[in-house]
């Protein structure tokens, strides 16, 4: 009696832990899943900053050479104060153009890629 009680408990135990076991591991596999489609789309993200960044390197490194070289002029004494910063400015207003060109052809590529997806 105690016996046949001993291998009915063990088959129930058995079922249930099998059940959990099932479910558990089904659980994993979605959350895996989950994690590789949000790396995925992490790898995008980064791959896209990472090309606007070299896109902008170059244009950023231009800009600190030709503020050097303005600073070296004004230390010199080349320039006085007032041509110094009017350079400055123009130099920066130059600067904000080229860029905001930029941003305006890199919209426009994005709609024409948009459009033709």
């Amino acid at each position: 009696m105690l016996n046949r009680f001993r291998r009915r408990l063990d088959i129930v135990v058995e079922r249930r832990v099998d059940a959990r076991m099932a479910q558990a591991l089904e659980d994993f596999a979605r959350v895996q899943r989950d994690y590789e489609e949000r790396l995925g789309g992490t790898q995008a993200d980064f791959s896209y900053i990472r090309s606007e960044f070299d896109r902008i390197a170059p244009q950023l490194a231009a800009l600190e050479q030709r503020f050097e070289w303005l600073r070296l002029r004004l230390d010199a004494g080349e320039l006085d104060g007032d041509d110094a910063l009017a350079r400055a400015q123009a130099e920066h207003e130059r600067a904000r153009i080229r860029l905001e060109l930029a941003s305006h052809y890199e919209e426009r590529l994005r709609r024409l890629e948009s459009g033709a997806a």
